[in-house]
């Protein structure tokens, strides 16, 4: 039986340009950490099989074309968000959304965006700050979907509220927060997002994994290096951490409070190694 590295097939997937690789292969390399013997091309297929029920005439208004694939992901399959373990793991996890059919913002849309992309539909992701999105491009404007509310087309002043919601009265819209996400960073968000999950279950053993796949999409990430320095930490792994934390310093600039922070504990570390 063939023996699969999750964390080094995806490094290699992520070094291949953006147009070389799908985001749900990608999607699906991530939950092998979980699940070492997914068979990744048959989860693929279920996707495929999504695709072809998806009967829309592309020649229709966008809205009626969102509006088929709205009745076929969430009247027909069901697919929803998931309110009452919105911090569970197993919503970051490809194969197990289409399993039960639950997920958050971001993997919902990831299936709307797989769906769209096999249909030849102009849909991509949107990184919204705090509940990601997608978006329709026609030629003339753009239209806003929030997957995890059933496929519900969003007004900017929708998109106002939501953001209120998140992050106060204060917060304001801003025209970058509607810009089309690239892979890569659909994918580092889902990570980061998968790293929350599990750092507040102090797993810090798949914390760890998650970081190594996060510093795949993002090589030279001081903060992906930062927040292992602080697991190893954690985790008394003492020499592991003071590695980190001296590269971390070094690229980042004096006087940074996260940085005076980690000096500090480096120093800690100097004199529990001592």
């Amino acid at each position: 039986m063939k023996v699969f590295d999750p964390i080094q097939d995806f490094a290699r997937l992520m070094q291949r340009a953006e147009e070389e690789f799908n985001l749900d292969e990608a999607a699906l390399l991530i939950a092998r950490i979980e699940y070492p013997h997914l068979n990744v091309p048959d989860q693929l297929g279920r996707l495929d099989a999504l695709a072809l029920r998806l009967l829309c005439d592309l020649s229709r208004p966008a809205i009626e074309i969102i509006e088929t694939m709205n009745k076929l992901l969430f009247e027909k399959e069901q697919f929803r968000g998931n309110e009452e373990e919105y911090d569970d793991p197993r919503n970051s996890y490809l194969n197990d959304v289409l399993d039960r059919k639950l997920g958050i913002p971001i993997s919902l849309s990831l299936i709307y965006i797989e769906v769209a992309r096999r249909r030849g539909l102009p849909v991509m992701g949107v990184s919204f700050p705090g509940h990601f999105l997608v978006k329709y491009r026609t030629d003339h404007n753009e239209i806003l979907i929030d997957p995890y509310r059933r496929g519900r087309i969003l007004t900017r002043q929708d998109c106002q509220e939501l953001l209120k919601a998140q992050f106060g009265d204060e917060a304001e819209l801003k025209p970058e927060y509607f810009a089309a996400s690239t892979k890569k960073q659909i994918l580092a968000r889902m990570l980061n997002n998968l790293k929350g999950s599990y750092v507040r279950r102090h797993d810090f053993t798949r914390v760890l994994t998650v970081i190594q796949l996060a510093l795949g999409v993002e090589p030279e990430s001081s903060q992906q290096l930062h927040d292992r320095g602080m697991i190893y930490f954690l985790m008394r792994r003492y020499e592991e951490a003071q590695a980190d934390f001296k590269t971390y310093l070094n690229r980042t600039p004096r006087g940074n409070p996260q940085a005076v922070e980690v000096a500090q504990l480096l120093h800690r570390i100097r004199g529990m190694m001592n």
